[in-house]
């Protein structure tokens, strides 16, 4: 009981420091509120990317202006076409008074070489206008092939293929891809999550580290050590993060699922898409058994460095393993279940990050396989854990002195 009553205390003011602590505040909101802005501001490039492929309207249409050198066109223009010009020169004055965006002109040798002049208000190093090119070309084919062709056959010249994809599978049968929303919600969401984790488990290992390193070097943890159990001390540390952690994930979680639907809702096919409960018991399994273990870690560290200064040299490469998988994204979206992608999902110290980044590069894994990775990363948490209860004692009677691992090997074996 006695254990258990000093880890609580530990635990609640651990807990209490984390919540006042500006940085964590900040830190949780500033992530909530860049969510929100890209469910404000996502879907206005999905309408303007989006608008391009779509049909032109009659007031784009009026935006556009034309030439004819050539006299292959007398019936492009038309109530709703394009506005035809007398000369190169009435044209360009109509775009510099704002009347049209852009304007064309079909040069006289246009059946031989296709040339079409094309000015605007162009801006930018490289300026461009794909959509209205797009416009322009469509309405050009529709004026050569326009009472000489078929309208049926027009019709299809015009849009030749509605492409509907099937993959083929190992025994020979058709199976109907999945939808692009899918697919793009797929990547993004655990892809979204690994980045969250990634930077939460950076976060809270510098506080905890520095926190543990403090306090042996003012000495603090020698008063407490006289009252409580190493185990005590580091299980009230432990719980106190974990839980900080995972109050911090829950807010980032609750907030995705509200604004990830939003921003993938431009795309077609995006009501299709859902988060799997899978998913979810996968998000939330790595993200406890990552602060567990980097948890474990950053005690560790602060425990056997001499000082705060030298705890932050000695762990400065932990933080970095959140991200590690991050690096081979491309290797893992190639091929996402070869050998990179199993390292990165077994290897205890990346793989809560490395787990997602393999699943949102499209790889697939088993429901026992996840358990297993996870579970890997809880079993190296747990020894972590006993190294350090073992060592810790011994670790802060060193005041000043460099753990080596002669000191490290006797505190193992004779520690109580």
């Amino acid at each position: 009981m006695r254990g258990r009553s000093n880890t609580w205390v530990i635990f609640s003011e651990e807990l209490r420091g984390h919540l006042r602590s500006r940085w964590y505040v900040v830190f949780t909101g500033l992530v909530v509120l860049l969510l929100v802005i890209a469910m404000l501001v996502v879907p206005l490039f999905q309408d303007e990317e989006g608008s391009s492929g779509a049909p032109a309207s009659e007031e784009d249409l009026r935006q556009m202006g034309f030439f004819d050198e050539s006299g292959l066109f007398p019936a492009l223009e038309g109530e709703n076409g394009p506005v035809r010009y007398g000369s190169r020169a009435e044209g360009l004055e109509a775009v510099a008074r704002g009347e049209i965006e852009s304007f064309y002109v079909i040069t006289e040798d246009y059946l031989q070489s296709g040339r079409v002049e094309q000015y605007a208000e162009f801006e930018g190093r490289f300026p461009s206008n794909p959509s209205g090119e797009a416009v322009f070309r469509a309405l050009l084919i529709n004026g050569l092939i326009s009472g000489r062709v078929d309208p049926e056959v027009s019709a299809r010249v015009l849009e030749p293929a509605q492409f509907e994809s099937f993959r083929v599978t190992e025994d020979a049968t058709a199976a109907e891809l999945t939808p692009m929303a899918v697919e793009i919600g797929g990547l993004l969401v655990p892809m979204l999550f690994a980045a969250l984790l990634g930077t939460g488990l950076a976060v809270g290992f510098g506080y905890m580290v520095q926190s543990v390193a403090e306090e042996k070097e003012s000495r603090l943890v020698e008063v407490v050590i006289t009252s409580a159990s190493p185990l005590s001390i580091m299980g009230g540390k432990l719980l106190a993060l974990g839980t900080i952690g995972l109050l911090q994930a829950a807010v980032w979680i609750i907030t995705a699922a509200l604004t990830v639907p939003v921003m993938l809702a431009g795309i077609p096919g995006a009501g299709e898409f859902t988060i799997s409960a899978g998913m979810w018991m996968t998000i939330i399994g790595c993200f406890v058994t990552g602060y567990f273990l980097t948890t474990t870690l950053a005690i560790f560290v602060g425990a056997v460095a001499p000082s705060s200064r030298e705890a932050g040299r000695l762990g400065g490469w932990i933080p970095v393993l959140g991200f590690a998988p991050f690096w081979f994204t491309g290797l893992l979206v190639m091929s996402p279940d070869g050998l990179a992608g199993d390292l990165l999902s077994y290897i205890p110290f990346v793989a809560p990050t490395g787990l997602l980044v393999r699943l949102g590069a499209g790889g697939e894994m088993s429901a026992w396989q996840i358990a297993a990775a996870l579970a890997g990363v809880a079993v190296t948490s747990v020894v972590v854990l006993w190294i350090s209860t073992r060592v810790f004692r011994a670790a802060i009677f060193m005041r000043g002195q460099n753990f080596t691992r002669h000191n490290h090997w006797v505190a193992l074996r004779d520690a109580d």
